[in-house]
């Protein structure tokens, strides 16, 4: 094992991986570092907004959401270069790429953004109702899908960009798509739940909750 001497901004800051390196923002300044994965050498920083903290890596970019604001900033991942700052809902700073395009979870008024990697604008905005911090968002199954404190779930159609369910209740707080399930933790209660993705999806289109 290595340990490396670099650090995160802010606790919920998230980490990139491109092809050929490691993407972490370092401070609050707005301090993106890329780091070789080989040695944990800084090879370049980039500077993104002030309060942007999480980022991630799809076609070809990195985009980073700006946690204290209302941006997304996307980066050419091989060159380092900032491309685009696209106005997003307030406080994005979750996100996830799915159905070509990037979706940021934006804490300040509970929506979605829905941006198209290739043209780097917005495309939708999804009003969901679930403004807070925390929570997540992942794709899957061709459904986007967010957790937060007492909706545990939404999904919204990865091609349409629709919301077609919420369930209601205790829990919500991180979610994970793999082996063909939702992975939801409940924070407050510990525990983590699996729930068959199909099994979701099928029950949102016969109904829902």
């Amino acid at each position: 094992m290595n340990v490396f001497k670099i650090g995160p901004a802010a606790a919920e800051g998230g980490i990139a991986i491109s092809p050929d390196s490691v993407w972490l923002v370092v401070d609050k300044s707005g301090s993106l570092a890329r780091i070789d994965p080989k040695n944990g050498v800084i090879r370049q920083t980039v500077r993104v907004p002030p309060g942007s903290y999480n980022p991630i890596y799809d076609d070809g970019q990195i985009w980073v959401t700006r946690a204290e604001g209302s941006e997304l900033t996307s980066l050419d991942g091989a060159t380092g270069a900032v491309l685009a700052s696209i106005l997003t809902g307030p406080g994005p700073r979750f996100l996830t790429a799915g159905a070509g395009a990037v979706w940021t979870l934006n804490q300040g008024d509970g929506s979605v953004t829905r941006v198209d990697t290739r043209t780097r604008l917005v495309t939708q905005t999804i009003t969901l109702g679930i403004p807070g911090k925390g929570g997540d968002i992942h794709y899957g199954g061709g459904m986007v899908w967010t957790t937060v404190w007492r909706t545990p779930l939404s999904m919204i159609d990865g091609a349409s960009a629709v919301l077609l369910c919420q369930w209601l209740g205790p829990g919500g707080d991180s979610l994970g798509i793999g082996h063909g399930a939702i992975w939801l933790t409940d924070y407050h209660a510990g525990t983590i739940s699996r729930i068959e993705l199909g099994d979701a999806i099928a029950h949102c289109k016969g109904g829902g909750l």
